[in-house]
């Protein structure tokens, strides 16, 4: 237990900043209630995390997301600091060519995590922060890391996503796992299945991955999320992949030198 009385208000711009990371881009009275603060305390605590850089209004509109300077206050913890470091740029230099964002995920035992993403860019409010933990046979990003997987290593963690994901025990998915992963190999990509889609992203959006490949030992993958109202997924496909392919590539390249 602490010595000293917390500070409130650091209490509640922690909340506040925390509410427009999980939810943004959010409108403060959205704030409010899920702080379950006063309004006029809400536009306080976001004025000043304005003035700190920590967050933005949207152009045009009463709605708030965060910078990347948040990035920074987890920096100090963050195993994937590094992999970060050098894949930011590659991946933002990526959403400027296609014009969509992507999720940089990371295999963690049981699950992908997501390590790095602009999803924001979509102006939506969708579930894949940074740190969500998402499942390994219904998502791109766990389908390409599973297919690089040994057999013994993807029947371990398997094993484990059971335990901890529904949609890992789902017994259809399981049971075209093997066909699903041969696709990938032959193809070199996957995408999310459209049933996870549904239920997540209340299908507003379709997702394309591929493995990022380097000399480390950490299974990395790189996706693409679209709008499906965005026109014929064929010919989107067309467009994103040889370059969500070759950033991937790129980061690899990077991880590579310098792990060397």
């Amino acid at each position: 237990m602490s010595v000293f009385e917390p500070v409130r208000a650091v209490q509640r711009g922690l909340a506040v900043l925390r509410a427009i990371s999980e939810h943004g881009p959010i409108a403060a009275t959205d704030i409010a209630n899920l702080c379950k603060l006063p309004q006029p305390t809400v536009v306080r605590l976001v004025e000043t995390l304005l003035e700190g850089g920590y967050v933005y209004r949207q152009a045009g509109k009463a709605t708030y997301n965060v910078t990347g300077r948040t990035l920074a206050l987890s920096r100090g913890y963050d195993p994937h600091h590094r992999l970060i470091e050098l894949a930011m740029p590659v991946v933002e230099q990526l959403h400027i060519e296609i014009g969509w964002p992507s999720n940089l995920a990371v295999f963690d035992g049981d699950a992908m995590v997501i390590a790095y993403s602009n999803r924001a860019a979509l102006g939506l409010s969708i579930p894949g922060r940074v740190g969500a933990r998402i499942p390994l046979v219904a998502t791109g990003v766990g389908l390409v890391t599973l297919s690089r997987m040994s057999a013994e290593e993807r029947r371990q963690a398997l094993a484990r996503a059971k335990r901890s994901s529904r949609w890992d025990s789902n017994p259809t998915l399981l049971a075209t796992l093997p066909e699903r992963l041969e696709n990938v190999r032959r193809n070199g990509y996957a995408f999310a299945e459209q049933a996870y889609l549904d239920e997540v992203y209340q299908s507003r959006i379709w997702a394309v991955a591929v493995p990022v490949l380097s000399v480390a030992s950490e299974y990395i993958a790189l996706s693409s999320l679209m709008l499906r109202m965005a026109g014929d997924r064929r010919r989107q496909l067309s467009k994103v992949l040889p370059k969500l392919t070759a950033a991937a590539d790129r980061i690899g390249r990077l991880l590579s030198s310098d792990y060397s």
